[in-house]
């Protein structure tokens, strides 16, 4: 059965009474099955389905099916109902707002989520009346605890803020409260967070009923159901670039999003290029320190592996945050002795989805001994006694052979099999680069991490600039040339004095995000990404460049243009803040600057609501 096939079997299933699917077995499977949690259940007839699809059916046969994979349900449910309780089918537990059927349906996840961020709103509206506390802190922080409380009750995690902060940074404090309950009070936040919480659901489900692994029946390293969920957002996410376009809103020119996107890291055979640059000019940045490159690989105890029988129930999102708590540790213990080190990470699953790591790391030869003792002692100190006399299991070191070829041989291999599976001896190399693509993205887990060495957004910013712009100094524009060259050794040796510039500003809850603008250079200011651009249908590029042609007020503007100095001052923005939002004003669009005040631009006047 094709994934498709198998989706519409599962959907076809959902809409059957559990009464009707089972009229002929046993007294102990009639009586256990509607007691397993819905996803449970699904799981029970897909085996019957398939039991039923083999030669020479029986009723007696179909009836031990039947009461094995019911058994099955029963051991496993509790771990889907401990991480998940609203899906306990038990009488006493229906009461829950968020149920399995709420949640597999987005008109449902929409109305559920508009349903809170009402309730919240509310609780602003009704409990932060100012005589009742001594102060506006006490007030929001009164109004976040009861939002907070609100959507436990829908397994949605209020944002965190630190408490603790009330003493030393009461200002601080004030704003974050202010942030957390805008943000709970968001239709949009409190959907994308259910809609992740269905991810998580689906796949831990899957995982925990053994459909993710190499056996029989089984899907390696991410479930047949959430490796179909996932192409099919990359065919939503296809279609939908193939419809946009972005606006310089400045000039009014034009380009196909789409591609936009093939020029950038967005696109896979990109970032592995990328990757593999920075891979090379590491093992010679190395090779001209008298480095040695070590290759170590790093696994969890086993009771976070689902295979095991000491597994506890854990989730592959626990275990890899495990992971990178030991690595924390191991990082901060060799930053005592200042020790210099550098390379990637890289992280993998294993077939049955539990995350382990790959470091390739580079340091001086007399430090090597210290630097695996202490990221040993970190990767083993959990559960100890399952090891015995090797180790290897858990942490495995490798030190690179020059007759073997170099660093960047093997690493290349890691890349690859996790971005594209381009130039893998493998017949599946790009399915298995996607099913691993699939589990990150379902995990929300980091593949690749550089560690030691310069940033890549201050290479690609570097890349981005002019000649023009880094003619000022001689050993700018040779740092320049260095990363246009792609030479990543000589950029991380001359890159010293250059520093990735930010700007700050505030998004629609009140919080303050950064924008990489460019780099600085001793103090000097270098742009890079200045330019603001709006995305816009493809269908009205011609109808908004016209509209710009006429406008009054047209965007070629220079930054000192009335219409400029207006939106400063209606916004407390900065000149090059501002920028993105006269073209949409243009458009006769109104648009919200924050939670309570919108502008829009009417009969060449600037309007504030």
């Amino acid at each position: 059965m094709n994934e498709q096939a198998m989706i519409a079997a599962l959907a076809n299933m959902e809409a059957k009474s559990d009464a009707g699917e089972l009229p002929r077995y046993s007294a102990f499977t009639k009586r256990f099955f509607p007691r397993l949690p819905k996803i449970v259940r699904n799981d029970v007839k897909r085996k019957i389905a398939n039991r039923k699809q083999r030669q020479n059916p029986t009723k007696e046969n179909l009836i031990l099916a039947a009461e094995d994979a019911v058994k099955f349900g029963l051991k496993r449910a509790h771990f889907i109902e401990d991480k998940f309780p609203f899906v306990d089918s038990r009488a006493k537990t229906r009461t829950q707002p968020l149920s399995h059927d709420i949640l597999m349906r987005d008109d449902a996840v929409s109305e559920l989520a508009k349903k809170f961020a009402d309730k919240c709103a509310l609780l602003l509206t009704e409990e932060s009346q100012p005589e009742v506390f001594k102060s506006f802190l006490d007030a929001i922080e009164h109004v976040y605890q009861l939002q907070k409380a609100e959507l436990k009750t829908i397994h949605v995690n209020a944002p965190q803020v630190n408490l603790k902060k009330r003493d030393k940074k009461p200002e601080e404090l004030e704003q974050d409260l202010q942030v957390a309950v805008l943000k709970m009070q968001s239709e949009s936040w409190i959907e994308g967070r259910l809609l992740h919480l269905r991810a998580q659901y689906i796949e831990y489900s899957q995982i925990t009923l053994e459909r993710v692994g190499q056996g029989k029946h089984q899907s390696p390293v991410i479930s047949a159901l959430s490796f179909a969920n996932w192409k099919q957002k990359q065919r939503d996410a296809k279609a939908f670039l193939e419809t946009m376009a972005v606006m310089n809103n400045e000039t009014g020119d034009s380009f196909n999003l789409e591609d936009v996107i093939k020029r950038t890291t967005a696109n896979p055979e990109n970032r592995r290029i990328e990757m593999m640059v920075r891979s090379r000019g590491f093992e010679e940045l190395a090779q001209d320190l008298g480095y040695t490159a070590l290759f170590i690989t790093w696994t969890l105890p086993s009771k976070y592996h689902r295979v095991s029988k000491n597994w506890k129930g854990a989730s592959v999102k626990d275990g890899h945050q495990v992971l990178m708590q030991q690595w924390a540790l191991g990082r901060a213990l060799i930053a005592k002795e200042e020790i210099h080190y550098f390379g990637f990470r890289v992280a993998e699953p294993h077939k049955d989805a539990t995350s382990h790591a790959h470091y390739f790391l580079f340091c001086s030869p007399d430090d090597k001994d210290f630097i695996i003792d202490t990221l040993e002692s970190c990767a083993i100190s959990e559960d100890t006694f399952e090891l015995g006399s090797d180790i290897s299991p858990r942490f495995d070191v490798k030190e690179a052979d020059p007759k073997k070829g170099g660093a960047t041989a093997y690493i290349a291999k890691y890349v690859s099999k996790n971005i594209n599976g381009k130039h893998m001896p493998e017949n599946e190399g790009e399915e298995s680069a996607y099913r691993a693509r699939a589990w990150a993205s379902t995990h929300r887990i980091r593949q690749f991490q550089q560690f030691g060495g310069k940033p890549v957004s201050l290479w690609r910013n570097l890349r981005r600039a002019k000649p023009e712009q880094t003619m000022i100094d001689p050993k700018l524009e040779e740092l320049r040339q260095a990363a246009d060259s792609s030479k990543w050794s000589l950029f991380c040796q001359l890159a010293d004095s250059a520093k990735v510039a930010y700007q700050s500003k505030q998004n629609q809850y009140g919080e303050t995000t950064k924008k990489v603008i460019g780099f600085s250079w001793l103090g000097r200011l270098i742009e890079t990404s200045s330019e603001c651009y709006s995305l816009v249908k493809k269908k009205d590029v011609k109808r908004l460049q016209e509209a710009r042609s006429v406008s009054p007020w047209s965007t070629e503007n220079n930054c000192n243009s009335p219409l400029v100095e207006h939106l400063q001052r209606a916004t407390g923005w900065s000149v090059e803040g501002v920028q993105c939002l006269i073209s949409p004003l243009m458009r006769g669009a109104k648009v919200q600057i924050d939670k309570y005040t919108s502008i829009s631009f009417r009969n060449n006047r600037l309007i504030v609501y």
